[in-house]
């Protein structure tokens, strides 16, 4: 009964409040706790349907920021000229073309909270995790500028501790963070990482 009742008081706050999902309290909660977001930052976010999370860094960042989001799935437009969604599927997605009409060189931060569909099979949800790490990594590399930050949705399995070796191997600080706003029956974690190293 209690989970329910958990699950029920975010999703009707985030309706009260404007959001358009309950991950836009991850999110505010990672920032209270780790302050990775700015006014002024660029921020990337990969994986941002339904766009709770461009939501929340668009305020952020504040008119001198930008936030440049990246789905798979379209994205309803936000009313803010400091936000625009892209269409695009960040395994294949070319960041360098993506950003330049944007006219930015580099990000502050990069966010991903994307969940990869699970069908069951282990090899198989086990790949596209994988995947998908390999394919916000890459972005990272790419365009996360020195000194920045990424927070990365991960899972408790058995490819969590590889990753958060590799991680502490490009950033200064890697911590493991499950916000409030998560259902205590997730495996999700936030791996929040500071201080790309140069």
């Amino acid at each position: 009964m209690g989970k329910f009742v958990v699950k029920d008081s975010f999703f009707n706050k985030a309706k009260k409040d404007g959001y358009r999902a309950r991950s836009a309290y991850k999110l505010l909660e990672i920032q209270k706790r780790y302050r990775v977001v700015k006014a002024g930052d660029r921020v990337l976010d990969l994986g941002c349907a339904p766009g709770s999370f461009l939501q929340v860094l668009a305020g952020l960042v504040g008119p001198r920021g930008f936030v440049l989001g990246i789905d798979i799935a379209p994205v309803a437009p936000l009313s803010r000229p400091n936000v625009a969604a892209v269409a695009a599927d960040i395994l294949t997605a070319d960041i360098d073309a993506l950003r330049e009409p944007h006219g930015i060189d580099g990000f502050e931060v990069v966010t991903c909270d994307i969940a990869p569909n699970l069908s069951g099979i282990r090899e198989v949800d086990d790949r596209n995790r994988a995947d998908l790490y390999a394919a916000a990594h890459a972005m990272v590399l790419k365009a996360l500028k020195p000194k920045g930050s990424f927070v990365f949705k991960a899972f408790f399995s058995e490819d969590l501790q590889p990753i958060v070796r590799d991680l502490k191997q490009l950033f200064a600080t890697v911590a493991l963070f499950k916000p409030p706003a998560s259902r205590s029956v997730s495996s999700e974690v936030y791996l929040v990482c500071t201080g790309k190293k140069a």
